[in-house]
């Protein structure tokens, strides 16, 4: 460059420093006062109306088309109101009004109007399409649902269940049961004298057995249509609201474009809206841009709309070349662009066949769907659309989402499910007959030998061979369990669905335990302090206690049976992640680092923190980051005026939120480019005051879509994004000077820049920078950090012709061309840049565009820098000294190492975009700047934003990341310790998929990482794993290849914590392989993404997370709470997006409290009830009539033993809960004759004695002289039939002493059973005083109903001696210490499983692995 212009006005540029002082107040140190910019407020200022931009006859006020929903602007094309509640105010013929404005009201009147629709008129084509009503799409949604509903079936009537029922081995043994007591009851009517007592309990046990039975034939058929019914009522719910939302036209709000928020631009009537995706119909029209995922299969209107207006520009079948290097991803298998006669008569002869544009579901939007490259046609027409495309909708997607959520094929079965299935099996098909056999075999020896032989007594046959054997296999019929598992189903889920609703509500901080050291590793997981509310708990117990009707009122009750929602939560072994973004990390990137520019040609990188502490939440972590504040001032500035938050309102914004313009409606823009970074504009020190002089004059949207990139990767294919920069003009009112901020991508703004700015003056952007630059830049990308660059540029406005009048309220689209030929297109037919026509290349005329670009560049160059010092727009006091431009040494800058991308095989960055932009700079250079003019006559707009966006000074970048939210790495540690494994589905490549597991605190060595993708995969897949560890220990490689590996290699994929290239089909298959080999996988992701509902189905338990706020206003979140409901059929629980991710470990912590006071609770039913058949069959042995009736097993089994397991579930947490390793859904029941040797060990001491009791008691009250002790003599003489009543008295008498004895030790021994393994002191029972109660109760129980039975009873209690009492009474301080010493046996046992499960959890060495 040449001295000669640097001064070309004469002026020295520090002449107007003590003016830009009084504009920025640098130095204060007080939070500045809130004053609202006044380009973002209704009552907009008319500085935008000034001299330099005056009002032209295009910006008058639009007029309305009679009889349609566009207005008509002033250059005759028709305009379509866009409603959108997310989109800014525009400056569009408001009145003139003084500039100061006055305070608003609330912080939030950009971005939280709720149902306040904010209107954008937008120019849009000739015959654009109204689309659908909102009443018409609402209506074919419920048909659709409705549709669904009628198509959806369980897979079994309910005559199946109830054959099914009846054919159980269970209902069999009840039946027979209950026929050989009714058989009893008829012979002994017949065959008694004098009647028997015993006969009215036979006959009122028949009746008890019979109503039993038809009782849980009951149960289990409304279990099974509640079950099958869940998400069929959720779905019904959904259609009632439908139905309310009608008319609600309310929009979210704060909607970042992350792949984790699935929305669409439809147009309903005329007027655009944001919507949920899963929300749109058939038949609607919505607006894609380049860079959008179709929702579901669409069709560009295009070629529609060509012929309904005669248009004669035909795409025709020739006009796309496929020999270009921008292949849609799917082209060669999904574009074969359908051919079909044309339907318009007006056509018909002359083009028969029209080309139709269709993309299918999850294929990206891409320039190349018009052809490679696009053409001039489709160029201009792009422009004319300003990038919004209407598409056609061709399918609904709710029907595809509704057959995933309806699927009826089941969940895995929970393992306590599983115990008690095997349990039960063994008990009935085993111990059953067992006991039965001896039974009927003691009888009948019994019979024969005594009754018979030696008495001569037959009559006594049907007693003794028929209820006898029932008496003592009564106890093992799984009577009482199907209700008291719905009893104990009912509570816990509601204790759980109460304890996370209190759990979000609360707003109290999770909080380590008093006894805990928060710096131990083994510490368990904070907890938040909070009071379930009792009533709301038993209320919700009693809803689905009795729930039998359409529940779909009832979302909030989760599915608690399809799920299993507390034996899964309980039972979890892998949590994974099949989102990133608002679920696990936060929906808007943070920024990280500031690169900036210093003398010498150095670069600095100051890194930024997050601090809630910090005034404006963030804050520098160099403690002499002020050094570079010269650097830093002209970036804050961008920051602060490039977006229209709020940010200068009556209120400080700390939280992260999108800048309010409307940049991503014309090109998919990433989500660093949309997130607002005011925050560090006031942190570097801007006030309030120092932006009110300006006022937005234009905005210029560009875009580069045959931007030369490496090849996609698998994790970029997803996210194909358009380069895209914003560049806005300002006037700055004191000086009547204007300028030109700009940021986006960093290949936009790099090419667009000539200059740098380091501090203290304007340095040549040559190649050394360059290097550093594309450096930074790659380094972040493959980091998994996204980039935004900033450039500035004054304008000189020394003639009045150099700025034309601007349109402020239409921004100027700006298509970026490619000027650069690649160096491997020998041929010259690869040109990549759009003004190259599609027939044959003409390389004169490409030489002739490239020179027109060079010259264009070098005139904007010139001015730019030829401008007035005095009138320069220089509002962060920056003192720009234009240097003297050294000339380039050619060698003199090495190339520097390129980094490889970790997908992309043998692809230097380098070659982009370095090589391009040293391309860039040979070409800027090669001209002599000294023999350009300036313009002679003055530009138009259009002419003039290309220029202003050109010649710019490059100041800096800003990388930004997705953090991880609050807690979430102390939640992933904590879940290690927990024995529960976490797992991220990542659809990045691996480098990038490692780098954000970094941040999560996941490894990301060896054995760290498996790709999911398939290595045929030919849209855009890596060659393979990058480290030579990886792959020496030969992980598989793509989802079809696990099993495999799992089945003949090792088992490495079940113990790694990161899948790499995972699509959501993958993600599903892999899910069930978890399941497959004995995993319970939880899955989280968002409920505002509809591609998760499959591995919402598919995982044992699902947790829906808001993405986003969205009840900050109940009109504004029904269209997304609605979608968000969608997509969460299938969830049992959903968790808002500021929940913290400790209320999900606390919930499980709850989970396995209840889950192991449910699994000790049917421990302790099942030893008792086996212990009852154990006792009659011993009172059998010693030739004693039965020690208990049938009514008493009854007693007992409804009553006493529910009681006291259903105290269980309220024992107080283990010390250990959230540090023991769960046990896998696989191999169930092990060790099976230990639990029955600690069964005999622990009740056999019990049993002796009730018996001792028994035949103590028969003795006393018999009052016959010479009876035997041991096998008495009880009625021998005289037929059982024809007892009197004396003997009936002294049996009844017996039986009952023998009852309360057998409840008084349950009693005693139930409190050892609420903890499998601590010991009475480490686990004191009467810290329930729930069990206190039940004891108490069951004791009181008992004493009535013994009462009640001897109440006209001919004998006495004294009869009884004394000594019996005591000792039996006394007893459990014999068989006490017997429990301890056994739980001691079980927890050395315990603690070798868990040690053996730790090592399992913990290694990940495959067979090979490195060492």
């Amino acid at each position: 460059m040449n001295n000669k212009s640097n001064n070309m006005n004469g002026s020295d540029p520090h002449s107007n420093i003590e003016h830009l002082n009084s504009i920025v107040d640098m130095e204060s140190s007080t939070p500045p006062e809130s004053v609202p910019l006044s380009r973002l407020d209704m009552s907009h200022s008319a500085s935008s109306r000034d001299a330099s931009a005056p009002t032209t006859p295009d910006q008058r006020q639009p007029q309305r088309i009679p009889g349609s929903g566009a207005t008509q602007s002033p250059r005759g094309q028709p305009r379509i109101n866009t409603y959108d509640s997310d989109e800014p105010v525009l400056i569009d013929n408001l009145p003139q009004q003084n500039s100061t404005q006055a305070p608003r009201h609330s912080e939030d009147d950009d971005l939280e109007r709720g149902g306040q629709e904010i209107s954008l008129t937008l120019t849009e084509p000739e015959g654009s399409f109204p689309g659908l009503t909102t009443d018409e799409a609402t209506t074919k949604l419920i048909d659709v649902a409705n549709l669904a509903l009628s198509e959806y079936h369980t897979g079994s009537t309910n005559m199946d269940n109830f054959v099914r029922y009846l054919t159980s081995f269970s209902s069999i043994a009840t039946i027979v049961a209950i026929l050989c007591l009714l058989v009893f009851y008829i012979y002994g009517r017949i065959n008694s004298s004098p009647t028997q007592g015993r006969l009215i309990g036979t006959i009122v046990e028949v009746a008890i057995l019979a109503g039993i039975f038809i009782w849980n034939a009951y149960l289990n058929r409304r279990e099974m249509k509640l079950r099958g019914r869940e998400v069929r009522d959720r779905v019904k719910g959904i259609i009632m609201e439908l139905e309310t939302i009608r008319y609600q036209a309310g929009q979210e709000l704060k909607i970042p474009s992350i792949p984790s928020v699935s929305t669409v631009r439809v147009v309903r009537s005329g007027i655009v809206k944001t919507l949920p995706s899963n929300l749109i119909v058939k038949g609607d029209m919505i607006e894609m841009v380049f860079g959008d995922v179709a929702p579901c299969k669409v069709l560009c209107m295009i070629s529609r709309h060509y012929m309904e207006h005669g248009n004669h520009h035909h795409l025709q079948n020739g006009d796309t070349h496929h020999h270009g290097r921008y292949l849609h991803p799917h082209q060669d298998q999904y574009h074969q662009f359908l051919e079909k006669p044309h339907s318009s008569s007006r056509h018909r002869d002359t083009s028969p066949h029209i080309r139709e544009f269709l993309l299918l579901r999850k294929e990206t939007f891409q320039p190349s769907l018009f052809g490679i490259p696009m053409s001039d046609e489709m160029q201009k027409r792009h422009e004319e659309l300003q990038g919004r495309y209407t598409f056609e909708v061709l399918e609904t997607p709710l029907e595809r989402i509704l057959e995933t959520a309806l699927d009826p094929i089941p969940r895995p079965k929970s393992l306590i499910l599983k115990q008690l299935l095997i349990i039960n099996n063994v008990i009935l098909f085993r111990v059953l007959l067992v006991i039965v056999l001896l039974a009927f075999a003691i009888n009948l020896l019994r019979y024969v030998l005594k009754e018979v032989i030696q008495l001569g007594n037959a009559t006594q046959g049907v007693e003794q061979l028929l209820v006898l054997p029932v008496y003592a296999a009564l106890p093992l019929l799984p009577l009482s369990l199907p209700t008291l598992l719905q009893i104990s189903k009912a509570f816990t889920n509601a204790t759980i669905l109460v304890l996370f609703n209190t759990l979000q509500i609360s707003k109290t901080e999770y909080e380590d335990e008093k006894d805990v050291d928060e710096f131990d590793v083994e510490a368990p997981p904070p907890t938040k302090n909070v009071n379930i509310a009792r009533r709301e708990v038993w209320t919700r117990f009693w809803r689905l206690l009795l729930r039998w009707g359409d529940s779909g009122q009832d979302f909030d009750d989760g599915l608690t049976r399809s799920t299993n929602l507390v034996e899964s939560l309980g039972g979890i072994t892998v949590i994974c992640s099949i989102d990133k973004e608002g679920t696990i990390a936060t929906a808007f990137p943070e920024v990280e680092q500031v690169l900036v520019a210093t003398e010498n040609e150095e670069t600095v990188v100051l890194d930024v923190l997050e601090d809630e502490l910090s005034p404006n939440g963030l804050r520098f972590e160099d403690k002499d980051w002020e050094t570079y504040i010269q650097s830093l001032k002209p970036i804050g500035l961008n920051q602060l005026l490039n977006t229209k938050c709020g940010s200068l309102s009556a209120f400080r914004r700390i939280d992260d939120h999108r800048k309010c313009n409307t940049l991503h409606f014309h090109s998919r823009t990433r989500a660093a480019q949309q997130t607002c970074l005011c925050r560090l504009g006031k942190e570097i020190g801007f006030t309030n005051e120092a932006l009110y002089p300006f006022t937005l004059q234009k905005e210029i949207f560009c875009y580069h879509p045959n931007l030369p990139t490496a090849q996609m990767t698998f994790g970029k294919l997803t996210n194909f994004e358009i380069p895209t920069m914003l560049s806005t003009i300002y006037h700055e009112k004191a000086g009547n000077s204007h300028m030109v901020l700009t940021d986006g991508h960093v290949e936009c703004v790099v090419e667009c820049c000539s200059e740098y700015w380091d501090g203290a003056g304007l340095q040549e952007l040559n190649d050394v920078m360059l290097k550093k630059i594309s450096d930074f830049y790659q380094t972040a990308v493959v980091n998994d950090l996204q980039c935004v660059a900033y450039a500035y540029r004054p304008i000189s406005t020394e003639q009045d012709s150099a700025i034309p009048p601007l349109d402020t309220a239409t921004p100027q689209i700006i298509t970026l061309t490619n000027r650069v030929v690649d160096e491997d297109d020998k041929d010259g037919d690869k040109f990549s840049g759009s003004d190259k026509s599609n027939g044959p290349s003409n390389r004169d005329d490409d030489a002739h565009s490239i020179d027109d670009e060079i010259e264009r560049r070098l005139r904007a160059r010139e001015r730019s820098r030829a401008m007035s010092a005095n009138h320069m727009p220089d509002p962060v006091n920056i003192v720009i000294r234009i240097g003297d431009a050294s000339d380039l040494e050619e060698d003199s800058i090495q190339p520097g190492t390129s980094i490889e991308d970790s997908a992309v095989s043998a692809t230097k960055m380098d070659a982009a975009p370095l090589q391009r932009w040293r391309k860039l700079r040979e070409m800027e250079l090669s001209e002599d700047p000294e023999t350009v003019t300036a313009l002679e006559a003055p530009m138009n707009e259009t002419e003039f934003c290309k220029d202003a966006i050109q010649g710019q000074i490059f100041l800096g970048m800003a990388t930004l990341a997705h953090q991880p939210k609050t807690n979430v790495c102390d939640f992933i540690e904590d879940l290690g310790l927990a024995g529960i494994r976490f797992v991220y589905f990542s659809p990045a490549s691996e480098r990038e998929s490692k780098a954000f597991a970094d941040r999560l605190g996941l490894e990301t060595d060896w054995n760290s990482c498996i790709l999911l993708s398939s290595a045929s995969d030919p849209f855009g897949a890596s060659s393979g794993y990058l480290e030579s560890y990886d792959i020496k220990a030969q992980l598989p490689r793509g989802i079809e290849n696990i099993r495999p590996h799992l089945e003949t290699t090792d088992d490495i994929p079940l113990h790694v914590s990161l899948f790499a290239e995972c699509g959501n089909e993958a993600a599903v298959d892999m899910i069930k392989i978890f399941q497959d080999y004995g995993e319970v996988v939880c899955c989280i992701g968002s409920s505002l993404n509809s591609e998760n509902v499959a591995a919402f189905a598919k995982a044992d338990i699902s947790v829906g997370m808001e993405p986003i706020r969205m009840h900050s206003n109940p009109e504004s979140r029904s269209a997304f709470s609605l979608a968000a409901k969608i997509n969460s059929l299938p969830c049992g629980l959903t968790m808002h997006s500021e929940t913290s991710l400790y209320a999900l470990t606390q919930v499980v912590r709850e989970a396995r409290r209840l889950l192991n006071s449910q699994r000790q609770g049917a421990v302790f039913m099942i030893a008792s009830l086996m212990s009852i058949s154990l006792l009659m069959l011993v009172s059998y042995c010693f030739l004693l009539p039965q020690a208990m009736t049938g009514y008493h097993i009854l007693w007992l089994m409804w009553i006493i033993i529910p009681l006291l397991i259903l105290s269980f579930f309220f024992s107080p947490h283990e010390p250990d809960t959230m540090t023991m390793m769960p046990s896998k859904n696989m191999s169930p029941l092990r060790d099976l004759p230990r639990f029955i040797f600690y069964f005999l060990a622990r009740f056999i001491l019990p049993i002796v004695m009730c018996v001792f009791v028994f035949l103590y008691s028969l003795r006393i009250y018999d009052g016959k002289e010479g009876y035997h002790f041991l096998f008495n003599s009880f009625g021998a003489g005289t037929p059982w039939l024809e007892w009197s009543s004396d003997k009936q008295w002294a049996l009844l008498y017996s039986q009952n002493y023998t009852l309360v004895l057998w409840v008084w030790y349950m009693v005693c021994m139930s409190g050892t059973f609420m903890s499998r393994t601590l010991s009475v002191r480490a686990f004191a029972p009467w810290r329930n005083r729930v069990w206190i109660g039940a004891c108490a109760a069951c004791l009181a129980l008992q004493f009535v109903f013994c009462v009640i039975s001897l109440f006209r009873g001919p004998h006495r209690v004294q009869d009884v001696p004394w000594w019996l009492f005591v000792l039996s009474f006394l007893w459990p301080v014999v068989f006490l210490p017997v429990q301890e010493l056994v739980k001691a046996r079980d927890l050395k046992e315990c603690v070798r499983a868990q040690k053996l499960a730790k090592l399992e959890f913990n290694t990940k060495l495959g067979m090979h692995s490195p060492l």
